[in-house]
């Protein structure tokens, strides 16, 4: 596969914890694996911060993703301690953005407190009203709705600029209206929306559903109606459909699932993985490269298991570019999509791109040709 000339972190992912106090209908994280209760050991944090220093895999900037679980059940001392880890190690050397997403439910003063002092960029998943959040459940199937408006009217309530991140169900893309209204209604600044899709551990519901090519098309296009660019509510999406327009031109940037390192995740156990990060988060360690404590990071670009994969991923890319026409605009960015639908990373179309790309490009496209030309 070929490499950077210096392959650089752009995201760091890492997990404090795999538990979460949810078990969302959907989630890609196996239950067996979001009931474990370890958390990340300082000196595995510490490892991985010095490796990344040593082995001259950072630029300027490094956001740190707080993700694998719910982030913020490993406690607020957890991050105070890492936060001053970090600060030590990497201060000297880049500017570190930290970014929580998490489901609102243990978002309190203090949190609200830590996320100010430390500049933090939190994102919020709710997916829509009450009903149309009704995936995101307790552990003993109870509603977690209100608990996570609590979290985001104290997020509102300290000036925090937030980002809603919503997926997309059958149940939300049969009313766009009211998930619009219920968007409005939190005071979020950010809004981000992915469709439900088969990964990992989860198979999607939307299979099941024949008209779910027209329902995604209308959902889109009623959203950008809505959120047009000048709102004061930005949309994540729409804001990279219109980049990737400009000047009607198409490109193909390569996506970060397909750029090793680019995305670094690393495991509560030290365990990391170097291209779709959701892939170590599954019951076994098939898509682990390494371990942060067994030696450099770098090392895993000479293993078998990388030739062996990237090689898989670049002949599905090729079958994409040569037989989809809309990979300029995607590049085959589904890979943990890919394996969790087919089994292989040699392969082709998913429910995911799909909707997110074939439907999603289309439906906007359409409008735009709809539009009538500004006379001078």
């Amino acid at each position: 596969m070929p490499l950077l000339e210096s392959p650089k972190v752009k995201m760091l992912r890492l997990q404090p914890t795999p538990r979460c106090n949810l078990n969302c209908s959907y989630c890609y994280i196996p239950a067996a694996v979001r009931r474990r209760s370890e958390l990340m050991a300082p000196e595995v944090l510490e490892t991985t911060l010095r490796r990344l220093v040593e082995e001259d895999l950072l630029e300027d900037r490094l956001a740190i993703s707080w993700h694998g679980a719910e982030p913020l059940a490993a406690g607020l001392d957890w991050y105070r301690d890492a936060a001053e880890r970090i600060e030590r190690i990497l201060g000297p050397v880049c500017k570190v953005q930290h970014v929580f997403q998490s489901n609102g439910v243990l978002i309190n003063e203090d949190w609200c407190r830590f996320f100010v002092e430390t500049g933090s960029r939190v994102g919020l998943s709710i997916d829509g009203d009450e009903q149309q959040n009704a995936a995101r459940v307790n552990w003993a199937g109870r509603p977690a709705h209100r608990q996570a408006l609590r979290g985001a009217e104290l997020l509102n309530r300290f000036g925090l600029d937030w980002t809603l991140l919503a997926v997309v169900t059958w149940e939300v893309m049969q009313d766009p209206q009211a998930f619009i209204r219920f968007v409005r209604s939190t005071g979020c600044a950010t809004l981000g929306f992915k469709v439900e899709e088969t990964n990992v551990d989860n198979l999607s519901a939307l299979e099941g559903h024949k008209a779910i090519e027209a329902a995604y098309a209308n959902f889109v296009r009623e959203l950008w109606e809505a959120f047009p660019e000048d709102d004061r509510i930005f949309v994540r999406e729409f804001e990279d459909y219109r980049a990737m327009r400009e000047d009607g031109q198409r490109y193909q940037a390569v996506p970060v699932t397909m750029i090793p390192f680019r995305n670094l995740t690393v495991g509560v156990n030290g365990d990391f993985t170097i291209f779709a990060g959701e892939l170590l988060f599954r019951e076994d360690d098939a898509y682990a490269y390494g371990n942060v404590m067994d030696g450099p990071l770098l090392d895993c670009l000479q293993s078998d298991k990388f030739f062996r994969i990237t090689q898989e991923m670049l002949d599905g890319a090729r079958r994409c570019a040569a037989n989809c026409q809309y990979y300029g605009e995607c590049g085959a960015f589904f890979q943990s999509q890919k394996l969790a639908e087919h089994g292989t990373f040699d392969a082709e179309e998913t429910l995911a791109c799909r909707l997110e790309i074939k439907v999603f490009f289309d439906a906007l496209d359409g409008l735009a040709a709809r539009e009538p030309v500004a006379a001078e």
